[in-house]
């Protein structure tokens, strides 16, 4: 048995033992394992990411799946959901819902962007111009076409940032009030491909003489759109304004608003409903419209379209056959339908141990807001008494929400949730429509500015993703997937959860004082205290990037690992009540190192065979460690390092 248990150890498969054992033969496992993924012939005064993390990539061997320990954590959540799926598909309720939808996307057989486009015909109440009989022949909808209800229509199913880009947002004043918000195409708007276009036209069934004009008028008309997206972008960005539906229309008279806004809402909008815009402006539109004019209404709905199918393609289901399929359409489900994979994990596995987990998690976050009072207390900011008083109110109101649910959900608020959707396991494409129509209308709802249940709705994306995130309504957010093994157990000593899951936690905190949030505070409204509080930031951004080459995202991603790590490390070891077993090769200290790093670790060989060479908030997994970790006070002094060694920092960076 328990050459069973080192068996998965070693592989990172499991860390599921099937004898009881203490809590103390528990944490030497675990610290086995840990150190399992060092390799020590490298110095860790010169490359301390390859020396905590030289051996990860022999014990996490499945590339095909994941290249690093959040890609492996995710691999881990995506295959426990799935064998509940397997397991439970036929109780019905939410499990026939979410089966239904994996069923249609695991089975797709050849998948094609065109069959989107028929389904949305009706909706749309138009032909697309490339199923015309005959492509020599006139559109039928030339004469006809409403450019800007369509485009309004299409914002429910995924197209966003053609012409307008429109989002739900919360106001500035107010951050529990939401308004739409309205923007110009960004210039960095994904452009159109010569050749890719050219070439879908032929697979279309057009004669290519005639895709390539097609193609002519469509590439003139992306070029002629760059320009003003260019043109606008070295304008001077106007402030963000908040106007009501009358407002808007007399200020920005060169579209219809209450036209486009009862298409894109499908009911009649209110002229009391506050719309943000950002710098939307007059020119702009004007230009806009211009351009529009001098084009035919065939050009335009082809570009609309086109979009559209850009934005489709990241859509459908990746693999060839069922098997590989599998995780691909898991993953689409926990994007599309978030809340009831959310109830899946915490029904099968998370309830269980939900009283002792969420009592150590909350416990541990406890501990690092106290140390970051403390901190505050000793003012190396020279914050004056009213910047004091706001950083405390917003640190104090910051809460731990453990897991993305409401509490004591029950299987009938799930289905009520989910009761005007129709999901069939042969109709993949009806399927993904409605999923995309469903999110944006769950979105819209927002607008309503009633009180919901604490749910957070994050868009497909982001759903997708295990990773922890500090969310705009004051609180960090930690998503079940991180909640067990190898990275997190309530069973594991006060080290080993202040190293690894306390500086998470630590590093989300400090979000919400970092370059972006700072301005917002306890209540998410803009305040110009925050603003006063920012300007204390500048020794610390003069000290960083005068030694890394950081861009304001990673400035602020580094912000939040120095910091963090600072809370982390002070909140044990400043304050640990008994020494726990000295291990007989490391220090306390170094194991708190080593440890720290475990969940940055990755196969940086074959990211780099692979060209995964940026990551622009957070940096490259290996340099993001060796780059921020010299800043913190005991690192060098824990390892012996020395000046001229590569980890050795003479100009440590300090913030608070």
């Amino acid at each position: 048995m328990k050459c069973r248990q080192q068996f998965q150890l070693l592989l990172g498969l499991s860390f599921t033992w099937t004898l009881a054992i203490s809590d103390l033969e528990f944490n030497v496992q675990f610290v086995e394992q840990v150190l399992r993924n060092v390799n020590d012939s490298v110095d860790p005064c010169e490359d301390f990411h390859s020396y905590a993390c030289g051996n990860w990539s022999d014990n996490y061997k499945d590339t095909q799946n994941y290249l690093d320990m959040p890609g492996y954590m995710d691999y881990k959540y995506n295959t426990q959901l799935l064998r509940v799926l397997q397991m439970q598909h036929q109780q019905g309720d939410i499990y026939d819902l979410l089966w239904s939808y994996y069923v249609s996307c695991r089975d797709l057989k050849d998948p094609a962007l065109n069959e989107f486009l028929h389904l949305l015909e009706p909706q749309l109440q138009l032909e697309w111009p490339i199923f015309k009989s005959n492509h020599s022949d006139v559109w039928r909808n030339e004469t006809q076409f409403d450019w800007l209800a369509t485009l309004a229509k299409l914002r429910s199913y995924g197209l966003n940032g053609v012409f307008i880009k429109q989002d739900v947002n919360v106001r500035r004043e107010n951050g529990s009030h939401y308004v739409i918000m309205l923007m110009p195409q960004s210039a960095n708007e994904t452009p159109l491909i010569e050749q890719n276009i050219l070439d879908l036209y032929v697979a279309f069934g057009v004669d290519e003489l005639l895709a390539k004009n097609l193609t002519a008028q469509l590439m003139q008309f992306e070029w002629q759109l760059g320009n003003l997206t260019r043109h606008m972008e070295l304008q001077p960005m106007n402030n963000l304004v908040e106007w009501t539906l009358p407002e808007l229309q007399q200020r920005l008279p060169q579209i219809d608003w209450s036209h486009y806004l009862l298409n894109l809402l499908e009911q009649p909008p209110d002229a009391l409903q506050l719309l943000q815009v950002s710098s939307l402006n007059e020119s702009y539109l004007q230009q806009l419209q211009l351009i529009v004019k001098q084009s035919s209404n065939e050009t335009i709905c082809y570009y609309l379209m086109f979009k559209l199918l850009y934005a489709l393609t990241e859509e459908l289901p990746v693999g060839s056959d069922k098997e590989t399929r599998s995780i691909p359409c898991l993953l689409q489900l926990r994007g599309h339908m978030p809340l009831a994979m959310h109830f899946l994990y915490e029904t099968h596995y998370y309830g269980s141990r939900r009283e002792r987990t969420d009592a150590a998690l909350q416990h541990l976050q406890q501990k690092l807001s106290r140390e970051f009072e403390r901190l505050l207390q000793q003012n190396y900011l020279q914050l004056n008494a009213e910047e004091q008083v706001y950083v405390l109110d917003e640190l104090r109101s910051l809460r731990l929400k453990i897991g993305n649910l409401p509490p004591r959900l029950s299987v009938q608020q799930v289905l009520e949730y989910y009761k005007d959707l129709q999901l069939q396991d042969n109709d993949f494409y009806g399927n993904k429509l409605q999923l995309l129509k469903f999110y944006q209308r769950r979105e819209q709802q927002l607008l309503a500015n009633k009180p919901t249940w604490d749910y957070y709705q994050q868009d497909a994306f982001v759903a997708r993703s295990s990773s922890p995130v500090k969310i705009f309504q004051n609180a960090v957010l930690l998503p079940h997937g991180y909640l067990q093994l190898p990275l997190y157990d309530a069973r594991l000593s006060e080290l080993l959860q202040h190293a690894q899951l306390g500086f998470i936690l630590a590093h989300e905190l400090q979000h919400a004082f970092d370059l972006f949030h700072i301005v917002y505070d306890a209540r998410g409204n803009f305040n110009m205290t925050g603003l006063a509080v920012l300007q204390h930031f500048a020794n610390f951004t003069s000290c960083y990037t005068s030694v890394h080459n950081a861009q304001q995202l990673l400035l602020s991603e580094s912000m939040a690992d120095i910091v963090g790590l600072r809370l982390a490390f002070a909140s044990y070891f400043d304050h640990a009540e008994s020494v726990e077993r000295p291990h007989d090769r490391y220090t306390q200290q170094q194991l708190f190192f080593i440890n720290s790093v475990q969940f940055l670790c990755a196969n940086m060989q074959q990211i780099r065979a692979d060209s995964i060479t940026e990551d622009a908030e957070h940096g490259v997994h290996n340099e993001r460690v060796n780059r921020n970790w010299p800043h913190h006070e005991h690192f060098a002094k824990t390892f012996n390092c020395t000046v001229g060694q590569a980890m050795y920092q003479p100009h440590r960076c300090r913030l608070w």
